[in-house]
């Protein structure tokens, strides 16, 4: 249960008010294993998965939110179910983050379809909307993320949000404007191994150093989360 409920507080932060028009997944659920399923407005009755997947879906996108430095980005005008859209296609520079291709509907920047690769190729989440917005109505305002520390950055990602859970895990959360990843820090006595895992459509990565506990959850490859998680290690040695 400890990596759904880490997705969870990863999950904290992105929360929106999404509408209610279906949406086809597909969800790397493991190392193995895909889901797919649709669906649409979260409710109490979903199952946690649904829910998940539901929530890291994006509904509106903008190039010019997305820390371009660090991508070769190819860019299209096409047709896309009788509307006109923009496809982009983001591919990281130097591997250190996850590729992915959206179609964004070129009159109100809704994300259409959205696909996350690894770096291996491996497709970890998709979605598309399997209906066509109306354009007679208002579009829906997307709520712009503050960056809370600016100074605060790691190789482009920065923090957009921290908070400390219940138990007195302390949760940081990092963006490029694109991917997105979570430092989660607990102090713990035991001896807990490494490890390294895909949990529902993300990169899940533990380690331990001293007497802190490290998980990272996000969509950056494992050698990376290696490197934030001695870098925050560091840090914390420091103070």
């Amino acid at each position: 249960m400890r990596p759904l409920f880490l997705l969870f507080g990863f999950l904290f932060a992105n929360i929106q008010g999404f509408t209610a028009e279906q949406i086809y997944f597909k969800i790397a659920v493991n190392d193995n294993l895909y889901s797919t399923f649709i669906s649409n407005r979260v409710t109490l009755g979903k199952s946690p998965l649904d829910i998940l997947a539901t929530r890291m879906r994006d509904e509106h996108f903008n190039i010019a939110d997305v820390e371009t430095d660090y991508y070769d980005v190819k860019s299209a005008a096409l047709t896309y179910d009788g509307r006109s859209v923009m496809q982009y296609d983001m591919k990281p520079k130097n591997g250190d983050r996850f590729r992915q291709v959206l179609i964004v509907d070129s009159d109100d920047g809704s994300v259409v379809h959205k696909d996350v690769y690894d770096n291996s190729g491996k497709l970890v989440f998709s979605f598309t909307s399997l209906e066509k917005p109306d354009h007679d109505e208002k579009p829906a305002v997307k709520e712009t993320k503050q960056i809370t520390d600016l100074n605060r950055c790691i190789k482009g990602f920065c923090v957009v949000g921290t908070r400390v859970m219940k138990d007195g895990t302390k949760h940081v959360m990092l963006s490029d404007g694109l991917n997105t990843f979570s430092v989660f820090e607990k102090k713990v006595s035991a001896d807990i191994s490494q490890s390294r895992k895909i949990v529902y459509g993300n990169y899940v990565m533990r380690k331990k150093v001293g007497n802190a506990l490290y998980t990272v959850v996000g969509t950056v490859p494992f050698s990376e989360m290696e490197l934030i998680i001695d870098n925050y290690a560091s840090l914390e040695e420091k103070k």
